[in-house]
């Protein structure tokens, strides 16, 4: 089954607002196993919405239109669907009672303009709105089903949750399901050809490769018949893919890598300590944001200057003098030394130039040193970074905790 999403109004067209909605039905209706083929934003004229309609009806069984649905002159999405297709719009006495209690629980009068959001395509299926004064409906015709929707997110959610998937549920007849596989420290285009045998479409379903937060995501999905078919099936490409890109796997779904981190070090009875420079404590916060932290995670540092360096992680002045803050060497007694004071068993370090100033020919800007101490020893890594300040800051937190939870796995 395949599907079509259409926004209405003037302010996703021209940029004002972010259409959210299109993002969350494509999402969700393909949990159950309808494809979205088109997402189309239309602004507030009648025309515009019969031309986006005719046309999606060319390619998908299933409309989604959000938005226009309201009181004002240019809410339209109703009057030119039902124009469009040559149905009724009337207007029902039960809707326009509950609209009148609404306003009567919120002590201000309905003006007249209100009532046209009582009137719907005679052979709809009223989808009430519990947030606000607008409702939805759905009604089928030639074979497509159309599904009209308010626009704000708040309100078009919870429609969507408690009365359109449920209805949808009833017209699917195959299980699906989706799997992303996280990978880091790897180039899409490597990635690609490591699976090329496994990419494309098929039958079942398909594979393909994806980019976002500095990750590489594989994501498998699979239709079938049965739950367990479906299951075995992604397992089996899984396993497949994985012998592939063991080394990059960082976590599945919404996975997060320091989530992941967190949940291995409660496992191993391991607690950590950072000390940090360029990241400005950026390491620190990435791992405070995972529940459960506090049984593992003792203390953190940030040291900017070199100061702070010599008096909480006991760097040496000589090493500073010597080779400067970003080095090496810096890198590797900061993470030794914060090991040391916290009194854990694994330090972590950061030391670079995050720019935009501040690198030279010999220490450009994106030159990062990351350090992490285990009581076996203690590694340090060179990254040479691209990008803004901030892209560079986030960029060294991946790193370092990909290469951490290398370590712990």
């Amino acid at each position: 089954m395949k599907a079509e999403i259409i926004a209405v109004g003037n302010e996703i067209v021209y940029g004002h607002t972010v259409n959210t909605n299109a993002s969350y039905i494509a999402q969700s209706i393909q949990e159950l196993g309808i494809i979205p083929q088109c997402m189309v934003a239309v602004c507030d004229e009648e025309s515009a919405i019969q031309e986006a309609v005719r046309m999606a009806m060319q390619r998908a069984d299933v409309i989604f239109i959000t938005g226009g649905l309201g009181p004002t002159p240019d809410d339209l999405t109703k009057e030119a669907v039902c124009h469009l297709l040559g149905e009724e719009l009337v207007m029902l006495p039960e809707e326009l009672e509950k609209l009148k209690t609404y306003f009567r629980r919120l002590n201000r009068e309905m003006v007249t303009i209100n009532e046209k959001q009582a009137a719907f395509p005679k052979k709809a299926k009223v989808l009430p709105n519990h947030c606000g004064t607008a409702p939805g409906c759905l009604f089928e015709v030639d074979g497509h089903t159309i599904i009209l929707l308010p626009g704000p997110p708040k309100e078009m959610k919870a429609m969507f949750i408690e009365y359109v998937l449920p209805y949808l549920r009833q017209k699917v007849d195959q299980v699906f399901r989706s799997l992303d596989i996280h990978c880091f420290g790897i180039g899409e285009s490597e990635l690609a050809s490591r699976i090329k045998p496994l990419l494309g479409t098929y039958e079942w379903g398909s594979v393909a490769t994806y980019v976002g937060n500095y990750e590489v995501i594989v994501r498998i999905v699979v239709y079938g018949k049965t739950e367990d078919g479906v299951n075995q099936q992604i397992a089996n490409i899984k396993d497949k893919i994985e012998k592939c890109l063991e080394d990059f796997v960082i976590g599945y779904n919404n996975e997060k890598l320091e989530e992941n981190i967190v949940k291995r070090l409660i496992e191993k009875g391991y607690s950590i300590s950072t000390v940090e420079s360029c990241t400005g404590g950026l390491v620190a916060a990435t791992l405070i944001n995972c529940g459960g932290v506090s049984s593992c995670f003792n203390e953190g540092v940030v040291t900017y200057s070199n100061e702070a360096k010599m008096r909480y992680a006991d760097v040496k002045e000589e090493t500073l003098q010597r080779v400067g803050a970003v080095s090496e060497e810096t890198a590797r007694e900061m993470a030794e030394g914060i090991r040391r004071r916290a009194k854990t068993q694994i330090g972590l370090s950061t030391t670079g130039i995050a720019g935009p100033g501040g690198g030279t020919v010999e220490k450009p800007v994106g030159l990062v040193y990351i350090g992490i101490s285990l009581p076996e020893g203690t590694e340090v890594y060179k990254l040479q970074l691209s990008g803004t300040r901030q892209e560079i800051r986030e960029k060294t937190v991946k790193n370092i905790l990909f290469k951490l939870y290398k370590k712990l796995k």
